[in-house]
């Protein structure tokens, strides 16, 4: 498991496809610690971009 620097600000992870479940992809300890460890997360897509969402 990756052990990122305290101070960065991005985050590159693999993504892997299962042909039932679709698309994973693990996401970053400091992400999730970011957006106060939610239960769930939203994707929108607006404009081009993505943007997230979290719920607790």
């Amino acid at each position: 498991m990756p052990k990122w620097k305290k101070d960065a600000k991005e985050f590159t992870v693999s993504v892997t496809f299962h042909v039932v479940r679709g698309y994973a992809a693990t996401i970053p300890k400091p992400v999730m610690e970011h957006l106060a460890k939610p239960t769930r997360i939203t994707f929108h897509l607006r404009r081009g971009k993505v943007e997230v969402r979290a719920a607790h």
